[in-house]
């Protein structure tokens, strides 16, 4: 049996072309992109116990204080998390 090829304009390449204009139009901070970086390990542990302790997955929190450190996008709860972080 042969497969069916996708033709621009079917119901699969529609349904992509969707997607990526959905994605293309979200807000930047709704969009994610896989990055794979080495950090230091005490910093993932405290990512990690962090995000046991709230909650959180360790990625969210990572990318609040990138966000935080890179954008100056910082509120209040995130100043005091900071805060107790860099306490420990």
């Amino acid at each position: 049996m042969k497969k069916k090829s996708k033709k621009p304009g079917s119901s699969t390449s529609r349904k992509i072309d969707e997607v990526l204009d959905r994605a293309l139009n979200a807000p930047k901070r709704d969009v994610k992109i896989r990055v794979n970086t080495f950090i230091d390990l005490d910093i993932y542990e405290a990512l990690n116990e962090e995000a046991d302790k709230t909650g959180q997955k360790y990625q969210t929190l990572l990318n609040k204080y990138l966000r935080a450190a890179v954008l100056k996008e910082v509120n209040e709860s995130d100043i005091k998390a900071i805060k107790i972080a860099l306490a420990n």
